[in-house]
């Protein structure tokens, strides 16, 4: 009985949503129209840009979400699949559009002083080269590329309407695989799993908190400040990182033993790490245990944590929690050595989230797409094929965030600590993504969605088609 009134009051709270309808607009959108948005807090502004099978559309707002300005073009020919990337530059607002092949470039302006639009090609002569990232860093563009069989990358730099070529060698760092073997930078990145294609590297974004699918990728890429930081956990042993400085492309290479559990014949260990605030979390399990530790950059220890199977598990804030395919089809479990086995079973993951000084983390596990399209699906969320979506594009990311949870089994635990990583008791506050999630699935018949932090809260915006209207909601934590 007690189980079912906890599944009930889980269900109820998904259906009640504390958002605020800030502005509905009259806008009229193609049939297949994609957005991506531009924030500026600093001249508390945002710009989304709309576009379709024959033109793109920006628009600017300002923080109450009041229109400002508006300019329109022919998007590139069919050459170029879809928008890659931006950067912005004082007025001007560059889009970034990618052939098939990644080896043609186009860079199409929107300035808003004088309002015109105009275009620039890049032809980028690809020698025995693979991209394997594409992001946006304090607003300029980066492509990265891999030289085959070695441990060479270009970096592709567009900024003011310019490119600019970056080579840093890494011959000289030394690479560890999952089977204790020495490889080179290619073979590390190389590597493909079911759940992450070989040649990805998976965006980390402070947008919106990460969920455990992009989490539970074993090449993952985070920014801090001017720096953009690999972190591999393709060795259960320890997390390897590769901390690119952007001002002057220097790079540091580190590594960080993960937790130990003592190897046996029959049971192998699984492991994984999350990068917040100059902190790594890393967790380490089995069927039977998982440690979890908690070191700065220096790698001294903070503070460790560990779940067993056949004892209550002291961090959590939360019930045991299994989504089936959606937010709304949830179910809750008993006992710790449920949570330890599905998460050893399936592909174990770390989320951790900041608000008000305290430490929102989640323990759990995800599993792959849960139909005859996974593998497809699989590449498109981690790797840059299909349309060019999901982690490849920064500017769709907190998209691909909110729905990263379709058709897969989710087991979690929702735990909260203070700045030090101390456990802090009691229930916790749900997190407006946490209301987000479960209104953006009450209202899925909304299209073209976005989803960006501003001006001190979390928005949702999507398509009515029926009524030909935008509309923003606003949660608040």
């Amino acid at each position: 009985m007690k189980k079912t009134v906890l599944l009930l009051l889980t269900l109820t709270s998904f259906v009640t949503f504390s958002q605020e309808l800030i502005k509905t607009l009259p806008l009229k959108l193609a049939k297949r129209t994609d957005v991506f948005q531009v924030v500026e807090e600093n001249k508390k502004q945002i710009s989304l840009f709309f576009n379709d099978k024959f033109s793109v559309r920006t628009l600017r707002f300002n923080d109450r979400l009041e229109l400002i300005d508006s300019l329109s073009a022919e998007r590139p020919s069919t050459d170029y699949d879809d928008i890659i990337g931006y950067s912005t530059s004082d007025n001007n607002y560059y889009t970034y559009w990618s052939s098939s092949n990644n080896k043609e470039i186009a860079s199409q302006c929107f300035n808003f002083t004088t309002k015109q639009v105009s275009l620039k090609k890049f032809t980028l002569e690809f020698v025995k080269e693979k991209p394997i990232k594409r992001i946006t860093v304090n607003n300029v563009f980066y492509l990265i590329t891999i030289l085959k069989n070695t441990s060479i990358l270009n970096f592709y730099v567009f900024k003011n309407g310019q490119m600019e070529k970056k080579t840093i060698d890494l011959t000289d760092k030394t690479f560890i695989n999952w089977e204790n073997k020495k490889i080179n930078l290619w073979d590390m990145v190389n590597e493909f799993s079911q759940f992450q294609p070989a040649l990805a590297i998976q965006n980390m974004l402070d947008e919106t908190p990460p969920s455990l699918t992009f989490s539970a990728n074993k090449r993952k890429a985070y920014v801090n400040g001017n720096s953009l930081i690999f972190t591999f956990d393709c060795n259960r042993n320890f997390t390897q990182f590769l901390n690119f400085n952007l001002d002057d492309f220097t790079v540091t290479q580190k590594s960080y033993a993960q937790p130990y559990i003592e190897a046996t014949e029959f049971i192998s260990e699984d492991s994984n790490s999350f990068l917040m605030n100059n902190k790594i979390v890393q967790m380490k399990l089995n069927q039977d245990v998982m440690h979890l530790i908690i070191k700065d950059l220096d790698d001294n220890e903070i503070k460790t944590y560990d779940v067993l199977a056949d004892q209550e598990i002291a961090i959590k804030n939360s019930e045991i929690i299994q989504e089936n395919g959606k937010i709304s089809n949830t179910r809750i479990l008993d006992k710790s050595n449920q949570l330890l086995r599905k998460i050893y079973n399936l592909n174990p993951s770390i989320s951790c989230y900041t608000f008000n000084d305290k430490i929102y983390l989640t323990l759990g596990s995800v599993s792959l797409v849960q139909d005859n399209n996974a593998a497809l699906y699989g590449g498109m969320i981690g790797g840059f094929t299909g349309a060019l979506i999901g982690a490849a594009i920064s500017s769709n990311y907190s998209v691909n965030n909110l729905n990263s949870y379709a058709k897969r089994k989710v087991v979690y635990i929702n735990c909260l600590f203070d700045s030090n990583f101390n456990h802090i008791d009691g229930a916790m506050k749900k997190l407006a993504f946490d209301e987000l999630r479960g209104f953006a699935d009450q209202k899925n018949y909304l299209v073209s969605q976005t989803v960006f932090r501003f001006n001190s809260g979390l928005y949702f915006g999507g398509y009515d088609k029926e009524n030909s209207t935008y509309s923003f909601y606003k949660f608040k934590d």
